[in-house]
């Protein structure tokens, strides 16, 4: 038992070698015996609660590549520290997560080479997305009558805005797509109107725009776009203090109507 448990763990130190990364994780799994494992419950999905090196990750964008497959993988990994005498500190890696995600870049940067030189796959997804667990992005609302007044101080010194102040327009995008039950994997693109910013998520089953004085270009804009769209019932979503005046957010809805968009929504 100990000579094989020696063997896999030889195996997943190569594998970190050939990324880079040898110094900076101790114990690292075999990417080989991942994608057995993997191939054997024919999943589509694949969640690793235990991210570590970013081995599991590593597996799949390897079986994608070998068999054509579109499987996708969740790493998760608790915030944990390098030892402060580690390589992989001293290196820079302060957190796990820091080592997961350069084993998940290096890995898609070389098994795309790989497959480049051997002619195989040509469109190769190995992008991924970083998210971190936190509280919401939006304010709530204190309803406890000792607490009213510095409510509305709070609400008054953000012009009525209710996106906490530390967040960006990304942070609420995703958190949007979260609570509409929508994939975090679904492609967004994004245009300028004027000074504001449309984000297209998921070729048009979604509109969102964060940016403060927004008027009926906007609209316009969104409306131009769905065009392009199959999607027969988008959902728009506007930030609800970024309306220039009343009457924009008035116009905004009706000029969104016209094409035939009638699901809109402000936060």
């Amino acid at each position: 038992f100990y000579s094989v448990i020696k063997h896999l763990n030889k195996e997943g130190v190569k594998d970190l070698n050939d990324v880079g990364l040898e110094k900076f994780f101790s114990y690292p799994k075999p990417t080989q015996l991942l994608k057995t494992l993997i191939r054997s419950f024919k999943s589509e999905l694949i969640l690793d609660f235990f991210a570590g090196s970013g081995t599991t990750a590593h597996a799949v964008m390897g079986l994608n590549a070998e068999d054509g497959g579109n499987r996708k993988c969740i790493s998760v990994q608790l915030p944990e520290q390098t030892e402060k005498n580690s390589e992989a500190f001293k290196a820079g890696y302060n957190w796990i997560t820091e080592i997961s995600k350069e084993r998940i870049r290096r890995a898609g940067d070389l098994i795309k080479q790989e497959i480049k030189e051997k002619n195989e796959i040509e469109n190769l997804d190995t992008g991924f997305r970083v998210f971190k667990l936190d509280s919401s992005n939006i304010q709530a609302w204190d309803t406890s009558v000792d607490k009213f007044e510095g409510q509305l101080d709070m609400f008054a010194e953000n012009n009525g805005d209710h996106i906490k102040s530390n967040r960006t327009e990304e942070d609420v995008l995703f958190e949007i797509l979260l609570k509409y039950g929508l994939e975090l994997t679904l492609p967004i693109e994004e245009k300028v109107v004027g000074d504001c910013k449309i984000y297209n998520i998921g070729f048009g089953s979604m509109y969102i725009c964060l940016s403060d004085q927004i008027k009926t270009d906007v609209a316009t804009a969104i409306g131009e776009w769905h065009k392009e769209s199959s999607d027969s019932n988008p959902s728009v979503i506007f930030k609800d203090s970024g309306f220039a005046k009343d009457a924009d957010k008035t116009n905004t809805v009706q000029t969104l109507r016209q094409v035939g968009i009638e699901n809109v929504k402000s936060i």
